[in-house]
C-alpha cells in the first residue's frame, strides 16, 4: 500500500548554470542542499529521489523481483482507492470496470516507454525529460507535479474533516460543537509541524502507521461492503452505464493509477532490472484487480448512495465503523506531509536557492518554515471552497487537470519508432484531458445532483 499515492513524482531538481553545464540538488538532514556537478554527455548521477526515499531503503541493485514487487504495490495501492466506488456511480457499473482495464493498459504502455528511455539515458524521470527534450519540459513536469501533490493533499483534507465529522457526532451524541469543515484548519495544527522536517527519512514510522491504518482499513471496507450486499442486497438505481457523468469517472480512474515517477527508482533498486517489465505487468494486473474489486463491491452495497469516499458508507453507531473512519483519518493525516514533500522542496529552492541555509542565518530558516506553512494552508484554503459536497468531481478534476499530463501527455522516449506510439499516446491524453475538464467544470457551473453528493451526516439538521 502507499504511504504515499503518497507522492509517486519526481522531485529531484537540474538546475543548468550560464555555461551549459548541469547541477543536482538535494536535501541534506540540516535543510542544506547537497550539488554536484553533471556535465551534460555524461551519465546521470545517482543520488536519491523523494521516490527512492519515501520507499523504504533499499541499496541500489540489490532488491529482488519479489521486493520490486512489494515496493510497487506498497507505492499504487493507498488511500485514493477510497475514491473509487463514488467515481463508479458517475460511470456506472459495467462502464468503470472496463474504464479501469483500459485506463491500467494504457498507464503500463506508458510505463514501458519510459523504462525503455531510461535504459538508453539513465537518470530519473526529470533527467529523462531533461536529456530528450530539455528545461521546457522539466519545468512543466515540476509544475504539474506541484498542482497534482497539493490536489490530493487538498482532496484528503476535504475527506479527514468529513470523517471526523462522523466520528464525533457518533461518539458524543450529536453534540458536535462545529461545522466538520473546521477539521480542515485543526488538523493543520498537525500537518504543518510536520512539513518543517526536511528529511523524509525520519517520517519513516509515520509511513509505517499510515499504511498499517490504510491495510486496516481496505480489508474492513471489503468486509463490510461485502456484508451488506450478503444482508440486503445490492444498493439502489445501479446503473450500468451513465451516459451523463461518465467523464468524471475518467478522471477518477487515473487519479486512482497515475504513478510514473515511481517506475524508475525500483528499477535502480533492483539487482536484475531487465526483469521490471514482468514485475511492472505483474503488479498492474494485482492493482487493477483491487481496485476494481473495491470499486464494484462499494457500488453494489450502496447503489447511488455511495459517498465520494465509501468510508462515509460504512454502518453509523458500529463499533469497527467508527474505528476505521478514524484510523483512515489519521492515515490520511500522516500521508499528507508526505504527499507535500515535492511541491515544498521545489518551492522553497525556488525562492531561497541551495546557499541560504537556515544553518547560517535564523531568518532562512524561519523563511523556508513559513513558506513550508503557506503551502498546506492554501491546499486547506480550496478544501474550505470545495467543501465535502463538492469532494467526487474535485477528485476527478484533480485525475484530469494534473495527473494525466503526468501519465499519458509529456513524451519520454527516446526510440525513433517508439516516438511514434508517444506521439499518439500525448494527442489522445491531450484529447481526454481536454474532454474531461470540459465536462468536470460544467459539473460544477450546472450541478446535476448526483448521489455522491449528497449529506454523510447522520444527526438531524
Amino acid at each position: 500500500m502507499a504511504s504515499p499515492h503518497v507522492s509517486k513524482r519526481e522531485t529531484n531538481l537540474l538546475i543548468q548554470d550560464d555555461s551549459g553545464n548541469i547541477h543536482h540538488h538535494r536535501s541534506t538532514d540540516s535543510g542544506t542542499t547537497e550539488h554536484g556537478k553533471i556535465e551534460d554527455n555524461t551519465s546521470m548521477d545517482k543520488e536519491k529521489s523523494f521516490e527512492e526515499e519515501q520507499l523504504e531503503h533499499v541499496p541500489e541493485g540489490t532488491a529482488s523481483s519479489g521486493k520490486a514487487l512489494f515496493m510497487l504495490l506498497k507505492a499504487f495501492v493507498g488511500t485514493g482507492v477510497v475514491f473509487l466506488p463514488g467515481g463508479f456511480v458517475s460511470g456506472g457499473l459495467i462502464f468503470s470496470i472496463a474504464l479501469m482495464v483500459f485506463i491500467a493498459l494504457v498507464c503500463l504502455i506508458a510505463f514501458q516507454l519510459l523504462i525503455q528511455a531510461q535504459r538508453t539515458i539513465g537518470g530519473d524521470y526529470g533527467q529523462v525529460a531533461y536529456k530528450l527534450y530539455g528545461n521546457w519540459l522539466r519545468y512543466l513536469i515540476l509544475f504539474f507535479l506541484c498542482l497534482s501533490q497539493m490536489g490530493f493533499v487538498a482532496s484528503y483534507l476535504i475527506f479527514i474533516s468529513e470523517n471526523l465529522g462522523l466520528v464525533v457526532d457518533q461518539l458524543s451524541h450529536c453534540q458536535r460543537p462545529f461545522p466538520a469543515n473546521v477539521f480542515i484548519w485543526l488538523v493543520l495544527l498537525i500537518i504543518v509541524p510536520i512539513t518543517w522536517v526536511r528529511k523524509i527519512a525520519k517520517l519513516s514510522w509515520n509511513a509505517i502507521i499510515a499504511d498499517v491504518f490504510i491495510l486496516f482499513g481496505l480489508v474492513s471496507v471489503i468486509y463490510f461492503t461485502s456484508d451488506q450486499i450478503t444482508q440486503h442486497g445490492p444498493g439502489p438505481n445501479l446503473r450500468m452505464i451513465n451516459s451523463n457523468d461518465f467523464a468524471l469517472m475518467i478522471g477518477t480512474a487515473v487519479f486512482s493509477f497515475e504513478g510514473i515517477g515511481m517506475v524508475v527508482p525500483i528499477i535502480q533498486g533492483m539487482k536484475h532490472p531487465e526483469q521490471f517489465p514482468r514485475v511492472l505487468t505483474l503488479g498492474m494486473i494485482i492493482c487493477t484487480c483491487l481496485f476494481v474489486l473495491i470499486g464494484t463491491l462499494g457500488y453494489l452495497a450502496f447503489g447511488e448512495n455511495t459517498q465520494a469516499s465509501v468510508v462515509s458508507n460504512l454502518p453509523p453507531q458500529n463499533g469497527l465503523a467508527i474505528t476505521v473512519q478514524l484510523f483512515y483519518a489519521i492515515a490520511m493525516i500522516l500521508t499528507s506531509p508526505f504527499m507535500l514533500y515535492p511541491p515544498l522542496s521545489i518551492v522553497e529552492r525556488g525562492l531561497f536557492g541551495q546557499h541560504k541555509s537556515g544553518r547560517l542565518h535564523w531568518k532562512y530558516k524561519w523563511g523556508k518554515n513559513l513558506v513550508r506553512s503557506l503551502i498546506p494552508i492554501i491546499c486547506a484554503a480550496v478544501s474550505f471552497g470545495v467543501g465535502s459536497s463538492g469532494l467526487s468531481k474535485f477528485v476527478a478534476l484533480i485525475g484530469s487537470l494534473c495527473c494525466m499530463p503526468l501519465c499519458f501527455i509529456f513524451p519520454v522516449t527516446s526510440n525513433r519508432w517508439a516516438k511514434v506510439g508517444d506521439i499518439i499516446m500525448t494527442l489522445w491524453g491531450l484529447g481526454i484531458m481536454i474532454f474531461t475538464l470540459y465536462v468536470n467544470i460544467h459539473s460544477w457551473i450546472e450541478p446535476a445532483g448526483s448521489s455522491t453528493e449528497s449529506s454523510t451526516a447522520i444527526c438531524p439538521a
